[in-house]
């Protein structure tokens, strides 16, 4: 039987559409070609399923050997194909017709659904993770003046911290993966301006501007850190200044400039400095493009 028109499977009668040259043919017996195109799937999924006892033909031909699928069973292909875009494994998806039931299918149906809205929450935090720092990049791109001394008011920043000094760039690394280990946030410090060490007031004041520091990463808002590992950082104004190199001990330099500047304008410090990681190597291979910035907290006298 043929038709011109564009129809659906009759579940009343022993009949399927079939698509030939812009005809239709309806049959119950299918080969895998045509339950394939019938589904919008490869043949080779078929026959993996097949192999694994997902989903097999219902017919072989006692004749030929050939294997044929069933109309019948097109709800059933459908539901694997609906199940697998869930996210479902193989293994999940024979679990769920074994011994089908209302309640039974209602329940892991639930637990994907939850699984989904955690994946869900999970990439709109990377995303929203990739976008800041994006901006960030775009905004230091713009940005090229170094060595010079800038007043910048800042905000209430949370950091966390080991409360450990750094000594060397190897005690560093491991800093770094400690701090990344606390944090629950996707690509948490990637290419941020979140990561530096504070440098002590007394340190500063005696102009020991080498001196071991403690490594820290400023906290977003929605981490759960314990208080023995949390400092806040006071809003405020700090004198700024920028420096690229590959060290990050190497800021006697820049600290001396902003010392002599603060004396010239009147002003002392009334805090730890914070040295942040402003260009690192997760961005360059380039040491000219390894930039780092020192914010000192001051008050006019």
């Amino acid at each position: 039987m043929y038709f011109d028109y564009k129809g659906c499977c009759n579940t009343k009668v022993n009949t399927c559409i079939i698509f030939f040259k812009g005809a239709i043919k309806l049959k119950e017996k299918l080969t895998i070609g045509e339950m394939a195109k019938l589904r919008g799937m490869t043949t080779e999924t078929l026959r993996h399923y097949d192999r694994i006892n997902l989903f097999k033909p219902q017919y072989i031909d006692s004749h030929s050997g050939y294997r044929y699928y069933s109309i019948f069973q097109y709800e059933v292909l459908g539901t694997i194909k609906e199940l697998r875009q869930l996210g479902m494994s193989t293994d999940e998806i024979k679990d769920y017709f074994n011994e089908r039931n209302f309640s039974k299918s209602l329940d892991i149906l639930k637990a994907k659904h939850a699984d989904l809205v955690s994946k869900l929450n999970e990439l709109t935090d990377l995303e929203e993770n990739i976008r800041e720092k994006i901006v960030y990049l775009d905004h230091v791109a713009r940005e090229t003046e170094l060595q010079t001394v800038m007043f910048r008011e800042l905000g209430r920043r949370k950091l966390i911290t080991l409360n450990e000094k750094i000594n060397n760039n190897l005690e560093l690394c491991y800093g770094v993966i400690r701090l990344e280990n606390m944090l629950a946030e996707k690509t948490p410090i990637l290419a941020s301006n979140r990561l530096g060490i504070l440098i002590q007031e007394a340190d500063l004041r005696t102009k020991r501007f080498e001196e071991p520091s403690v490594i820290f990463v400023v906290a977003k808002s929605k981490e759960k850190i314990p208080k023995q590992y949390q400092r806040i950082v006071p809003a405020g104004l700090f004198a700024c200044i920028r420096y690229n190199g590959e060290l990050l001990w190497n800021r006697s330099e820049s600290l001396s400039k902003i010392f002599d500047y603060l004396d010239e304008g009147g002003y002392q410090i009334t805090g730890d400095a914070l040295q942040i990681m402003h260009v690192d190597i997760t961005i360059t291979d380039k040491p000219n493009e390894i930039t780092f910035e020192i914010q000192v907290p001051v008050q006019k006298v």
